[in-house]
């Protein structure tokens, strides 16, 4: 996964602060409750005559997560389409921030670094805002004191099964409460949870929006390696957020010879720049041929635009598989251990490689890892016979009629 180590540093100091923030404001609000409720009550009675159609929103998606931002944005596309003058508003990382920078869904982006030393500032701002709904799709103690205290009237979050105590004794804050059930896919949840706001919809097909601008850095990229419009070309992602999903760099070097021997494809690797020097040793092992090639360096915003021009993307489970996902990219999954219904693309030109049923899944969505041995043993256990097959099945698939996604 590409990230920002800057970012990444402000946020576990942040994390830090919030956690301690937040701490105070569930103690202090079972004191001041009475006038907090007092003054978003007279909040909503002044706005009573207000209507759905120009609602503002206030979306808390999982902050950091790519993938998992990736896989909200059914929710702004089906917000617009029933209320097209709303207003969204998403509270975000700066290293998620790119991803969804360019969507034209969403009107207001909230960079929760921008107010890393003004937690309470934060607050007024959004008191300020004067949001009609929070919605909180990561069910945090903090979206929770963030709605409450910002004196949203209509406040509604995700609860879920074995969380913190912050979260359990912050969840009367909210008026509406969403049990998520494990096992349940995501996206379908997140839109089944805007019926509060009357909108019905099941359009699940996520979305990334391209920065045409950048164009031009793409094509010089393609055409300082010798790609032509013609070519065929293979994208790879080696890493995970996660290190323990990560598949093996040496199973990923005998993947690519495999199917450039058989295909002819070039073959892009992409990550960011901290792989730099571990993509450039799996390209000296591949014999420096112009087939495989390195895209070490795009941002996030920018990676949308190079992954567009992918015939193929082959990835463990990770932000960059979602992206491709959402642009249409036909992809192979290598799930392993993680769970294969929450998050897991479906569709067309989907094929997810999972590890032997008789290795269960230790990864979820809103659960801490089960079993780092078992993860490992789960990714040790998907060959490069597996991942091969998957592709020769995605490639005859797609090159022949559309089809739904498939495990393997």
């Amino acid at each position: 996964m590409i990230v920002h180590k800057e970012s990444q540093l402000i946020l576990k100091t942040m994390h830090k602060t919030t956690v301690f923030y937040t701490r105070v404001c569930i103690l202090l609000s079972f004191v001041f409750w009475p006038i907090i409720f007092f003054l978003i009550f007279l909040r909503k009675n002044r706005d009573k005559e207000k209507t759905l159609e120009k609602v503002r929103i206030l979306i808390l998606p999982q902050l950091t997560r790519i993938g998992d931002i990736v896989c909200t944005t059914p929710i702004f596309r089906a917000i617009k389409e029933k209320y097209p003058n709303s207003h969204i508003a998403v509270l975000s990382s700066l290293n998620a921030y790119e991803i969804i920078k360019n969507n034209p869904r969403i009107d207001e982006i909230l960079i929760i670094e921008d107010w890393k030393d003004n937690f309470l500032g934060f607050f007024r701002k959004i008191q300020e805002s004067r949001f009609d709904w929070g919605i909180s799709l990561s069910g945090t103690a903090f979206s929770s004191v963030l709605f409450f205290y910002g004196l949203i009237p209509n406040r509604l979050k995700i609860t879920r099964e074995r969380r913190p105590l912050a979260e359990v004794f912050s969840d009367w804050m909210c008026g509406i409460t969403e049990k998520y059930v494990t096992l349940s896919y995501l996206p379908i949840f997140y839109l089944k949870m805007l019926r509060y706001l009357e909108i019905y919809s099941s359009e699940d097909k996520k979305e990334v929006f391209c920065h045409l601008g950048l164009e031009d850095r793409v094509d010089t990229f393609l055409k300082s390696k010798q790609v032509s419009p013609e070519d065929r070309i293979l994208g790879i992602s080696l890493t995970a957020g996660n290190r323990i999903k990560e598949w093996g760099d040496e199973k990923f070097e005998l993947l690519s010879r495999e199917i450039h021997k058989n295909y002819g494809m070039k073959i892009v690797f992409i990550g960011s720049p901290r792989e730099k020097k571990r993509i450039d040793s799996l390209l000296e092992n591949l014999g420096g041929s112009g087939a495989f090639l390195s895209a070490v360096g795009f941002s996030i915003e920018e990676l949308p635009n190079l992954m567009k021009r992918f015939s193929y993307f082959i990835s463990v489970d990770t932000g960059p598989m979602h992206i491709a996902h959402a642009l249409g990219v036909p992809l192979v999954d290598i799930l392993g251990p993680v769970n294969s219904i929450e998050l897991t693309p479906t569709g067309r030109g989907v094929v997810v490689v999972k590890s032997p049923s008789n290795i269960p899944s230790t990864i979820f969505a809103f659960r801490e890892e089960l079993s780092q041995d078992l993860t490992r043993k789960s990714m040790d256990a998907i060959t490069v016979g597996q991942v091969v097959e998957a592709f020769h099945r995605l490639f005859r698939r797609v090159e022949g009629s559309a089809h739904k996604g498939v495990i393997v």
